[in-house]
């Protein structure tokens, strides 16, 4: 590509680009509440899942025998008996 052909597509792709315009900081402010507000809207209040003791040590053992399986670190084990253990 020549180099009058390159100025020719920057001036032609730089029509097509979108402007950014420049926000002050104060429209900038607005503009990230608005959007935290949009945010909250979504926001559905969740009712959270009782798991029993029982259900809770199962599962942390299967999670022990696949740290163990898997080779995890020492420590990562050990975090994992004393969540069993306290949910004993």
């Amino acid at each position: 590509m020549s180099n009058t052909e390159t100025l020719q597509w920057a001036a032609e792709a730089d029509v097509s680009l979108p402007r950014n315009e420049i926000l002050t900081v104060d429209e900038i402010n607005r503009t990230v509440t608005a959007e935290e507000d949009d945010d909250d809207d979504d926001d559905t209040p969740v009712n959270p899942v009782k798991i029993s003791h029982s259900e809770a040590v199962a599962t942390l053992n299967n999670s022990l025998q696949w740290s163990e399986e898997k080779n995890c670190k020492a420590h990562e084990i050990k975090f994992l008996e004393g969540l069993r253990d306290r949910a004993f």
